[in-house]
């Protein structure tokens, strides 16, 4: 690893990066274009902390801004996610090994008066020439070194998985059922694809990590305060990506 380039390690909210900041030292706060970053040091590894704000656009922005800004040596894009499944629960972490658009998708044709059926509709990648059911992978060791931070995490499990990622809160039971019977979702996000796409295109590794802060399916309500889960995660992928492995 480089160790001229930093780790950036991002998080939506104030929430999704308190933990990170009061953890890294000579923490220096830069503002770009509107985007907060902070600059600090981490096991004396330089690191890089990305506030991306809430949305695909807004994460789609930063992610550019701290790439071309500070080029990281990897993106862990971090924070909390909506569960898919009765078989993850809140505290519990996801390992995106992937990452799709839930807002790219065609719906069925109806006529005028015939209403509207999500449950018909079907995710696409739209591309020039040809549409098609596309993931986004994450980085192969990103997604090892992850994997093997698993005993680090006592407040529960850790799963690896497919990320939706979306500009949508999803409430409905039955759409929630859907996207994880029909495409494996295992949560849901409103940054992670922005991170995934972007990085791909700069070539850089990037992973992303989601603690569960509710379950619809469940009726576990939200947790706001899980996020601080996902940030420890975060910091001990980055210990053993300091340490070389």
């Amino acid at each position: 690893m480089d160790k001229k380039r930093p780790i950036l390690v991002q998080g939506a909210m104030d929430v999704e990066i308190n933990y990170l900041k009061e953890t890294i030292i000579n923490l220096e706060e830069i503002e770009l274009f509107g985007y907060k970053f902070y600059k600090g040091l981490y096991n004396n590894y330089p690191i890089i902390i990305s506030k991306t704000n809430i949305g695909l656009i807004q994460a789609a922005v930063a992610t550019f801004i701290a790439i071309t800004n500070f080029n990281p040596v990897a993106v862990i894009n971090q924070g909390t996610a909506g569960a898919n499944s009765k078989d993850i629960h809140n505290h519990d972490i996801v390992i995106g090994d992937e990452c799709i658009n839930i807002n790219s998708y065609i719906t069925s044709h109806k006529e005028e008066t015939q209403g509207s059926n999500p449950l018909e509709w079907e995710l696409l990648t739209f591309k020039e020439g040809k549409d098609e059911f596309l993931t986004i992978k994450s980085d192969k060791r990103l997604c090892d070194i992850a994997t093997k931070c698993s005993e680090q995490h006592v407040n529960g499990k850790i799963v690896v998985g497919r990320i939706g990622s979306g500009d949508m809160w999803d409430n409905e039971i039955d759409r929630i059922k859907w996207f994880n019977e029909k495409y494996n979702i295992l949560c849901e996000d409103m940054e992670s694809i922005s991170a995934y796409t972007v990085c791909n295109k700069f070539n850089i590794p990037v992973i992303g990590i989601r603690v569960i802060s509710d379950n619809e399916l469940t009726k576990e309500q939200y947790e706001r305060t899980s996020a601080i889960e996902a940030q420890k995660y975060t910091l001990e992928i980055c210990k053993k990506l300091i340490e070389g492995e």
